[in-house]
């Protein structure tokens, strides 16, 4: 069984329905692969949908927005969450510390994954690429 994490953008995608995106999950679903994302991913998506309900200007845009909030909440539901753990802290500080050029976000969501052995789904091989032993994989291609 492979272990997959889910970035932010496989996230959208996901959310979006993209086809390669959703042939590729749901072949990982269907081969019995856990498929998931961690808090970092949970709270950058959620945060991003609460901020633009907040920031709405209008009562549709309240409600498209609440929504898609919605829709997430419902997407995460079939994911294993996998959250930052004390050890997976412990992990990111030493890429911190190699100065890789990485976001910090990202270089949290690849300690999650490195903890937890799972492959990282990004189509951001550039960044999640330059952590050591990290696995990364491209479902948009």
């Amino acid at each position: 069984m492979k272990v997959y994490v889910l970035d932010t953008t496989t996230l959208t995608h996901l959310q979006q329905s993209h086809p390669r995106v959703l042939t590729r999950y749901v072949l990982a679903v269907t081969a019995g692969d856990s498929t998931g994302t961690t808090t970092v991913n949970v709270d950058e998506y959620v945060g991003g949908w609460t901020a633009r309900i907040q920031r709405s200007r209008s009562p549709v845009d309240e409600a498209r927005f609440a929504g898609r909030l919605a829709e997430a909440m419902r997407m995460f539901a079939d994911l294993t969450i996998h959250p930052t753990s004390v050890p997976a802290i412990a992990r990111f500080e030493q890429p911190v510390r190699m100065k890789l050029n990485v976001g910090r976000s990202d270089l949290k969501i690849a300690a999650v994954a490195l903890e937890v052995g799972a492959t990282v789904v990004t189509d951001n091989l550039r960044d999640f690429g330059r952590v050591p032993y990290l696995v990364v994989e491209n479902w948009l291609v």
